[in-house]
């Protein structure tokens, strides 16, 4: 068959779409480098693993999975709007957040002509949601610590901005906006734009909001004062523990909720996601743990970073980002031949960087230790901190 056929066989801007590159299983890094008792700190998972109320719930469901899902996640949604003291036609429930970012895309924006607007370094599926739609894409300069410049975003806003993606905080880089930059960049919105704050690690940043140590926005008590232009973004896949289920929600006016759910797939959230989540979100003690242990461990991290003269950036997530001040992917390839996985950040423009994940107190120091070894430089561990 002539490759004239492959060619035209789809728009030139999906043949231009980079295809997503997940990190590798540790049972095929294992098997490829001929390593035993490799670490995955790669991917912000929570290392503590899913919440055991979820994994109980799970398991019982798996005997009904005969029966297709609950097509509207009523149950899970309605607890959803009962926490969250909102209607029940304010939730919309995806496959993990990342599919409802591509809906609001597929479902707002006209291709070729509205615009999808974000800044540097953002999460990187803005990026290829806008192309998989052929949206054109915007991304607005940055400050000196790789954060979102708020005057930057808003002179970047124009006639043709229809979807602002924020992500607070910010993944890979760990910034986060605060109070007084949030609502300025609301006020700025033009009137076509809707503002789609991700906050995929919503309750690891409200942790440092609630110490005092950092002034973090609420994307919904700004919504409730007549802010209808707000839609938040949350997820199961991070501090629940539930990525494996691959289920989010989305929080927003009834008309944009109801727009956006024209083109949902149906029972696009499975069963077993749905009964594990709703269980999670009841499972604070779990919720408690994972806090605590990420904000040792990025600490910990962050000690590291100092010991070695290596530049680390502030980060109210599960992970720390790292200038290695090299080339990062040789440095991931090193630290990958000693079973320490971590994630160069080169997809996401920073070619110098890694991004590591909080891991348990066992994993965290033998990272440090590893990239002690890697690099030319002990630092001495955990310094007794306390990551469990």
């Amino acid at each position: 068959m002539s490759s004239r056929f492959f060619e035209t066989l789809a728009p030139q801007y999906i043949h231009d779409l980079p295809v997503y590159q997940p990190g590798k299983p540790i049972e095929e890094v294992e098997r490829e480098l001929g390593i035993e008792s490799a670490i995955k700190i790669a991917s912000n998972e929570n290392p503590m693993g899913p919440s055991p109320r979820a994994v109980k719930a799970a398991k019982k469901a798996i005997e009904s999975a005969h029966w297709y899902p609950d097509g509207g996640a009523f149950r899970l949604r309605s607890a959803l709007a009962d926490r969250l003291e909102i209607e029940l036609d304010e939730v919309i429930v995806g496959a993990g957040s990342n599919e409802i970012i591509h809906m609001i895309v597929q479902a707002l924006c006209r291709p070729g002509v509205d615009e999808v607007l974000t800044h540097r370094y953002a999460f990187i599926s803005y990026r290829l949601a806008a192309m998989a739609h052929n949206v054109p894409f915007v991304q607005a300069e940055v400050t000196d610590q790789l954060a979102c410049d708020a005057d930057a975003l808003i002179a970047s806003m124009s006639s043709r901005t229809k979807v602002v993606f924020l992500a607070n905080p910010n993944n890979p880089t760990g910034a986060y906006v605060n109070t007084r930059d949030f609502e300025r960049i609301v006020d700025a919105l033009p009137e076509q734009a809707l503002l789609v704050v991700d906050e995929a690690y919503h309750e690891y940043a409200t942790y440092a909001h609630e110490l005092g140590e950092v002034e973090y926005p609420q994307s919904q008590a700004v919504r409730s004062r007549d802010m209808p232009r707000i839609f938040t973004l949350r997820t199961f896949s991070k501090i629940y523990g539930l990525s494996g289920l691959r289920v989010g929600y989305g929080i927003g006016d009834r008309r944009v909720v109801d727009l956006i759910n024209r083109v949902r797939r149906p029972f696009n959230v499975s069963s077993v996601a749905q009964v594990a989540a709703l269980a999670a979100l009841d499972d604070q003690e779990h919720v408690s743990r994972s806090r605590q242990a990420a904000r040792s461990s990025i600490a910990a991290l962050r000690d590291c970073a100092g010991s070695l003269g290596l530049k680390s950036y502030p980060s109210l997530g599960n992970f720390v980002l790292f200038d290695v001040g090299r080339d990062a992917v040789a440095t991931h390839e090193e630290l990958l031949r000693e079973g320490v996985i971590v994630r160069p950040m080169a997809a996401w423009g920073l070619p110098t960087c890694l991004r590591i994940s909080v891991g348990t107190a066992e994993q965290t120091e033998r990272a440090i230790r590893t990239l002690g070894d890697v690099l030319g430089s002990s630092t001495g561990g955990l310094a007794g901190k306390d990551a469990t």
